[in-house]
């Protein structure tokens, strides 16, 4: 099992590799980074990305890594697993048939829970479409496993990444329009203002976290107390991942944050309190409607 670090998570699942920048969320991708780093001949993300004037960049190139498609069936013990932390499930460049196998390994391990979570909402909705999947799901699980499924899938999360109030305008109304059990929203690195309100009606979890590695930029406070304060107005859980490289001045040396104080001391140090303790929540079992695969 690939443990993880990621504090949301127990797990995760990379059955695709590299991908592409979307939106000012992507700068600083920690993915990009690492791909370009074991990029050489040989190495697990050969071809995916590159160097480029001493930054790290994406080649455009996605594949599906056939031996670890299997992976969670092997792992018996029930996790919390994030699907394609190296990726993006719903990546024009995969196709559908491509997604297809993914989502029947995730039919055929109901013992774990899987969360995927994309910055290509459209493309999901598309894919999931009115409340099932594709015909070509549905002839791959039938060849693969006698389990009758429905959709949505009750271990299976879906959700948006957004940094800024402009990717949640355009990401959480696709992903509000997506059936599925859970659904959630990662707002990291968090850039600047996002008013969730409007929408957390319709969200089951939220995660906050500031952005970590080189050329982060600064999380200010407010910006995740007015997120968490909605969250916790609306009964909707919220889990706080971390500061990022900075710490805020108010944490370190007391209140003077609005003058504009940031200190950089890294990941580990900034750690991931939020007045005085951590926010750890996760779903509750959500209330959908089930609709059968034929």
């Amino acid at each position: 099992m690939q443990r993880s670090g990621i504090e949301w998570t127990d797990a995760t699942w990379n059955p695709v590799r590299g991908c592409t920048r979307v939106s000012e969320g992507c700068r600083h991708c920690y993915a990009e980074r690492i791909s370009a780093r074991f990029s050489g001949p040989g190495l697990p993300y050969e071809g995916l990305a590159h160097t480029v004037g001493g930054e790290p960049r994406w080649t455009g190139e996605v594949r599906l890594i056939e031996r670890h498609l299997g992976d969670p069936l092997r792992w018996k013990t029930p996790q919390r697993i994030f699907v394609n932390s190296m990726s993006d499930l719903f990546h024009e460049k995969l196709s559908d048939r491509d997604i297809d196998r993914v989502f029947g390994v995730m039919a055929m391990a109901p013992q774990h829970t899987f969360q995927v979570l994309t910055k290509r909402p459209q493309r999901m909705r598309e894919y999931v479409g009115d409340g099932g999947l594709g015909p070509s799901y549905r002839v791959w699980l039938e060849a693969c496993s006698p389990v009758a499924m429905k959709w949505p899938f009750p271990h299976v999360w879906l959700g948006t990444s957004v940094e800024n109030q402009a990717a949640a305008q355009s990401r959480i109304p696709e992903l509000l329009m997506t059936p599925c059990a859970v659904r959630f929203v990662s707002v990291e690195p968090l850039l600047g203002r996002v008013d969730l309100r409007p929408w957390l009606h319709g969200l089951q979890w939220v995660i906050v976290g500031g952005e970590s590695g080189p050329g982060a930029r600064p999380m200010h406070p407010a910006w995740v107390r007015e997120i968490r304060d909605a969250c916790l107005q609306s009964g909707v859980p919220f889990f706080f991942k971390q500061w990022g490289e900075y710490q805020p001045v108010e944490t370190a040396y007391g209140p003077g944050v609005e003058a504009g104080g940031f200190v950089r001391v890294g990941k580990g140090k900034a750690g991931r309190w939020l007045d005085d303790r951590t926010w750890d929540e996760f779903p509750r079992a959500a209330g959908v409607t089930l609709v059968e695969i034929e």
